[in-house]
């Protein structure tokens, strides 16, 4: 009886558009950040002690992150800590500490001296009624003092 042999195409070609293209699976580990999908993909069907080319994309990889990194950390300029507005345990110490505080005291200040002038009182405006209504005669009062001759 003739041995059969064993990797044969024959009647392959109708099943093969059950191993199409896969879409690449996420990257779980940390550690495979940056390494082609693909390629990982293929590293998983060839032997163990052949992982060679893995690592040494790996370390490409690490140096360009790192590279990378660098340059953003250049770019990128340290955020300045803003100064906080310290709460009083009492409004008028929340309010000393506003206006003592560097940058929003000018604001409070000048906000306080608008405030300030809303609140004067305004002259009153007459109505039509009170207009036309005659006058109240007021008294005027004038001091006359006598004349002093002046010393010479």
């Amino acid at each position: 009886m003739a041995k059969s042999k064993n990797h044969t195409t024959q009647n392959q070609s109708r099943n093969w558009h059950r191993n199409g293209i896969k879409k690449p699976q996420s990257q779980r580990y940390k550690y495979l950040k940056g390494v082609d999908p693909k390629f990982l993909r293929n590293m998983h069907f060839v032997k163990k002690h052949n992982k060679q080319g893995l690592k040494k994309m790996q370390a490409n990889n690490a140096k360009a992150m790192s590279a990378c990194a660098e340059a953003i950390k250049d770019l990128v300029k340290p955020k300045v800590v803003k100064p906080k507005m310290p709460k009083g345990p009492s409004r008028k110490l929340s309010r000393l500490a506003f206006i003592a505080h560097p940058k929003l005291g000018k604001r409070i200040r000048s906000y306080m001296a608008t405030g300030r002038r809303l609140c004067q009182p305004k002259p009153k405006v007459q109505t039509k009624a009170e207009a036309s209504a005659p006058a109240k005669p007021q008294l005027r009062l004038q001091l006359r003092l006598p004349k002093v001759p002046r010393p010479l």
